[in-house]
This record gives structure tokens, C-alpha cells and sequence, in this order.
């Protein structure tokens, strides 16, 4: 009778430690994946940080009317508050709150400089796809990537004009391990990074679905979200920068694709 209690002990000790193994691995994974997260958002930071100092040279000199410091002090306030809340990151979701943020800041910077330049103020886009620190969209393109098809994506005046040229977009990466990918292949934990930027984007909701029957980001793709892997960029609503929920992607061209077609920076309340 000892012998199988002393079994059965020996034997409970090893599922605890089993266990507690698991248990430990998956605790530094997330630590791990909650650092990267925290410094993929801090470079954003530090990105619109440089780019108000830059834009504080551009003002030296000029009289500001009201609504111009109004879009001066969003940015300001919306980068102080991006700066507070990267500490605060504790779990891979908790950046979407960020970039939203970020992206409300960088709009409201564009706001500033058209006002400077005597040009009218940009229409209110999703950031550019490709690398959402460049500041929101000037339109949209058709862009083929290997392994994902063929989509359509919003994207910055001078990455537009690089995938007109045949050339390579300058793309956000991330290290993973040793590795550098496109931050929508560094896999479920950088979901919410897409998420906070475009998920809320009303008619790019579908863009970011595991699974889409035909066309948009997943064309090419075997059905498994912009990913690649069938998790995909979906998430809960934060707010975005989709022109107040105005009309579709540019209510007319049909972007860049192999030099044909045009870019379609235009169209009134069409546009993301």
C-alpha cells in the first residue's frame, strides 16, 4: 500500500512540475511579447516626437491663427499622452490605444503644416499602410506582395509613387527573434498595432477579417487574413480617421498597378 501512495505522490509531483513548467514558459513568452509590443510603440512615439520638433522649426516665424494652434496643440497633446501611455502597456491590446492615438496626432500635424504652407487642409485618412508613421494616406494603391496577392491599400504620396516606379515601399518591420518582417507578419501579439490604425476604418473592417471570400488585403492569400496565418487584424472599435464615414475607398481610380491606372488621391468625400 506505501509503495502506491508513494507512486501516486511521485506522480502528482510530476504534473505539478509539468505544470508549473508550462506555466512559466508562457508567462516569459508573453512578457516577451508584451516587451516587443511596448517597443514597437515607443518608437512611433519617439517618431512623431521628431516630427513636431521638426515642425516647430516650419512655424519659427509665422503668425498662427486659432484653428491652426488648435491642430498644434492636438498633436502636442496627442504625443504627451502616446508618451504616458507606453509604460502603462501590459498586454499586446493595450497598444491600440496608442496608435490611435499616434494616428490623431499625425493628422493633426498635417492639419498644421497645410495651414503653414497656405494649402487646404488634408483630408482625414487612415495612416499609410505600408508604414503607418508616415502619416496619414494619400489615397490608395493596388500592391502585390509575395505570398498575399493582390490589394488594395492606402498608402502615403511617396510610397505611392514608389510602387508606381516598381520599386519598395518603405515598410514598418519588426524583429522577431532574428528576423526582420512586415509588422502584419510578426504574428497574433502585433495584431492590435494594425488594429489600433485601421481596424475601425468602417470599410477596411473587412481587410482585417481571418478569413475573406475575394479581393482586399487577403487576395492571394488562401482565405487567412492579412496575417497569413489565419489570425488576421481584427479587433474592437477604436477610433479612427475614415473621414467621419464618408464614402468608399476614393469613389474613383484604381490606384497604381504596374504603372496603369492612376493614383487616387481625390474624389471629394470618397476616400478612407
Amino acid at each position: 500500500m506505501e509503495w502506491l501512495i508513494i507512486a501516486l505522490a511521485a506522480g502528482g509531483g510530476g504534473l505539478a512540475t509539468r505544470w508549473w513548467g508550462r506555466r512559466r514558459t508562457g508567462l516569459r513568452e508573453r512578457s516577451e511579447q508584451v516587451a516587443g509590443v511596448r517597443a514597437l510603440a515607443d518608437e512611433d512615439v519617439t517618431v512623431l516626437g521628431e516630427q513636431l520638433a521638426r515642425l516647430d522649426s516650419q512655424v519659427a516665424g509665422h503668425e498662427l491663427d486659432e484653428e491652426t494652434r488648435i491642430y498644434y496643440q492636438t498633436a502636442l497633446d496627442a504625443y504627451e499622452s502616446a508618451q504616458r501611455s507606453v509604460p502603462l502597456i501590459r498586454y499586446p491590446d493595450d497598444i491600440s490605444k496608442v496608435t490611435d492615438t499616434l494616428g490623431s496626432g499625425r493628422y493633426a500635424l498635417a492639419c498644421v503644416q497645410a495651414r503653414v504652407a497656405g494649402e487646404p487642409l488634408p483630408q482625414s485618412r487612415v495612416p499609410c499602410f505600408f508604414n503607418p508613421q508616415h502619416g496619414p494616406s494619400a489615397g490608395t494603391v493596388l500592391w502585390t506582395s509575395p505570398g498575399h496577392g493582390t490589394r488594395t491599400v492606402p498608402a502615403c504620396a511617396q510610397d505611392a509613387a514608389r510602387v508606381a516606379n516598381h520599386e519598395v515601399p518603405e515598410v514598418r518591420k519588426v524583429r522577431i527573434g532574428s528576423r526582420q518582417v512586415p509588422y502584419w507578419e510578426a504574428g497574433a501579439a502585433y495584431a492590435p498595432y494594425g488594429e489600433g490604425y485601421f481596424a475601425s476604418a468602417g470599410l477596411l473592417i473587412w481587410a482585417f477579417q481571418a478569413e475573406t471570400p475575394i479581393g482586399g488585403f487577403d487576395a492571394g492569400a488562401g482565405g487567412h487574413g492579412l496575417l497569413g496565418d489565419g489570425h488576421g487584424f481584427l479587433g474592437g472599435g477604436h477610433g479612427g480617421h475614415d473621414g467621419g464615414g464618408h464614402g468608399g475607398h476614393d469613389g474613383g481610380g484604381h490606384g497604381f498597378l504596374d504603372g496603369g491606372g492612376g493614383f487616387d488621391g481625390g474624389g471629394g468625400d470618397g476616400g478612407f
